[in-house]
């Protein structure tokens, strides 16, 4: 599986994977792991058809085991080792709670709960917050 990782690596770097990935965050239909999803699926596919057709061992991975064998070696699947997401503690329902922001509009820090919509009222507001990161 550390060779598979490591052919994901490799691929997931590759100028055409990266245009991939650029071309689906564009498009109002995908996003870029959908082209990483792609990739993954081609390289069990590769693998497969080099393996020995009698090896069941080899024949019957899947992209599932791939992605599990990626939180099994983060020192080879950099995508993993250099995941900084986790699992909140918020729960639906629950305040929002104050964050510093930009403003998009003029690059000032604010908060949150600054903002005149978003303050804690008796009258409940609907906040959307879109959030990312550069990878």
């Amino acid at each position: 599986m550390v060779k598979l990782l490591r052919r994901e690596a490799e691929l997931r770097k590759a100028a055409e994977t990266l245009e991939d990935m650029l071309r689906a965050e564009e498009s109002a239909d995908s996003e870029w792991m959908n082209a990483v999803e792609d990739l993954q699926y081609h390289i069990v596919k590769e693998y497969r058809d080099r393996s020995n057709a009698s090896s069941e061992e080899f024949v019957d991975i899947t992209v599932q085991d791939l992605r599990e064998a990626a939180l099994r070696h983060p020192e080879t699947a950099f995508w993993v080792k250099h995941n900084r997401a986790r699992r909140g503690s918020l729960k639906v329902g629950d305040p929002a709670p104050d964050i510093s922001l930009l403003r998009a509009v003029d690059g000032r820090s604010t908060a949150l709960l600054a903002q005149p919509s978003i303050g804690r009222s008796s009258t409940p507001n609907l906040t959307v917050i879109v959030a990312g990161s550069l990878s």
